[in-house]
């Protein structure tokens, strides 16, 4: 299925990639975890033939199929570069079907497809449009476009990222099935108690080399194990002060929604939602795929035309009373998956970081001395003050990903949101982040609007939970205090 020799591929000037032996055998299985930047992202693309730069012999079976953040982005790049809503009446392109995603290469395979169907349990998203899926149902659609090839060797890079706890849970039965079934798994993720119990081998990889490698339980129980795996951070001395937000009326709340629905084409998302986000609190957003929760922070932060006509207050200001998309944006700082896909312009570290203090994507501002100082801090509490000159797009996904959230506290912002923020993010650095955000909501002005499905995900500063639950109109919400 899969052999490696003597491979030595640059990672940074600092770090090559070195596997002198590995191989897996047809229906074994294999997990392979690190820490961001230890270059299990560059392996993934040697293994599935994006990346050719490196010495030593490397061989996959040819009947092989891969589902990465690499595979999402280029999936919704097509849809993007296809778009023709300037060209029809309705003036909206909403590209393909998930079903048209999922069939593009093996259109005629329906006997396999209606399987596969049952097996991920996708039925509801066949027919809507790949572009507005949320990240999770995303995921599922790509796995299935995946397994729709047969494969005898799956590659997943990340596959529980964005999914729900139950799609979690669901995906590890599948992937349990699978390996049952006889298909070879390399499976690269951050290891935690919901991987599947059955991957049989695992390999830790440290800076580019092999730290440990041998059978799951035999590793994972070793004293060598305990010590790779072990988080050190530090917290900052000071949280510096960046943008005045004295015009905002205390008395106001942050964000006031009376009656809101939306909906996309015949689908309807949720609806008769009001909520009232008033200021000292912190909320975590709660639902499962598809409800809405990153339609919903879109709204409110000036990225979703789905704003228009509603009743929306922000900052005491009604939406659409004649204030600019800037004025809105300039008391939020923002981390999403959405944001991470969109960022594809040609900046380095410590510009990407600055771009937060102007809301933009890219760098198009001259920066004052101070705000550059404020960029090198951030860069420094996250460990990547030696890449500052580097450009984003040559990070692992991991990095960059840490990047971005550097990008939205730089200006210790109103409203911080994050949307799944330590997608992609190894267990040290998700320990660090969630650290420094309940620092920050203690010691700033800055309020969090917080979305995660990982059960490792846990802020102590929330204060008020916003659950989304089916109803017979779409989606329903409700808010209660944090008991």
């Amino acid at each position: 299925m899969l052999s490696i020799s003597s491979l030595r591929c640059s990672l940074s000037e600092n770090h090559d990639l070195l596997i002198d032996n590995l191989i897996l055998e047809k229906g074994e299985s294999l997990l392979v975890v690190g820490d961001n930047a230890s270059g299990k992202s560059i392996l993934v693309q040697i293994l599935v033939g994006e990346h050719n730069d490196y010495t030593g012999d490397v061989k996959v079976t040819a009947n092989f199929a891969s589902l990465s953040f690499e595979i999402e982005s280029q999936t919704l790049a097509e849809d993007r570069e296809n778009d023709r809503s300037d060209y029809l009446a309705q003036g909206v392109d909403m590209g393909r079907t998930a079903q048209e995603v999922i069939c593009a290469e093996f259109p005629d395979n329906s006997a396999v497809l209606s399987g596969i169907i049952k097996l991920l349990s996708i039925e509801a998203l066949l027919e809507k449009p790949f572009k507005v899926l949320s990240t999770g149902e995303t995921r599922k659609v790509l796995m299935a476009k995946a397994l729709l090839s047969q494969p005898d060797l799956l590659i997943l890079d990340e596959p529980y990222a964005g999914l729900d706890i139950e799609s979690q849970l669901h995906l590890t039965k599948v992937i349990e099935q699978l390996i049952a079934q006889g298909t070879s798994i390399v499976l690269f993720d951050f290891y935690h108690q919901g991987l599947p119990k059955t991957l049989n081998k695992l390999v830790y990889l440290q800076e580019g080399s092999v730290a440990i490698a041998g059978e799951v339980a035999s590793v994972t129980s070793s004293k060598q194990w305990q010590e790779l795996t072990k988080a050190h951070y530090t917290l900052p001395h000071h949280l510096p002060d960046c943008i005045n937000y004295d015009h905002v009326d205390p008395n106001k709340p942050l964000v006031s929604l009376k009656d809101i629905s939306v909906s996309f084409l015949d689908n309807k998302v949720f609806s008769h939602l009001s909520w009232q986000f008033e200021q000292g609190q912190h909320w975590k957003i709660i639902g499962p795929n598809g409800c809405g929760k990153s339609t919903l922070l879109s709204m409110i932060s000036g990225d979703s035309t789905k704003a228009y006509g509603q009743q929306i207050s922000l900052f005491g200001v009604q939406r659409g009373s004649g204030e600019s998309i800037w004025d809105i944006k300039r008391h939020y700082g923002v981390v999403s998956a959405q944001l991470h896909r969109d960022y594809r312009v040609s900046t380095n570290l410590l510009q990407t970081v600055l771009s937060g203090f102007f809301d933009s994507i890219g760098l198009y501002d001259a920066p004052s001395r101070h705000q550059v100082n404020i960029a090198r801090e951030w860069l420094l509490l996250l460990g990547l003050e030696n890449k500052e000159q580097q450009a984003f797009s040559q990070l692992s996904y991991g990095e960059q990903r840490l990047v971005l959230i550097a990008r939205a506290v730089v200006k210790l912002p109103l409203v911080l949101i994050l949307d799944e923020p330590c997608q992609g993010l190894d267990n040290k650095n998700r320990e660090k982040v969630l650290a420094l955000v309940d620092y920050i909501a203690e010691r700033s002005n800055t309020h969090i609007l917080f979305v995660s499905h990982d059960v490792r995900d846990v802020l102590k500063c929330i204060t008020h939970h916003l659950t989304f639950t089916k109803g017979e109109e779409g989606y329903m919400a409700t808010a209660t205090t944090r008991a």
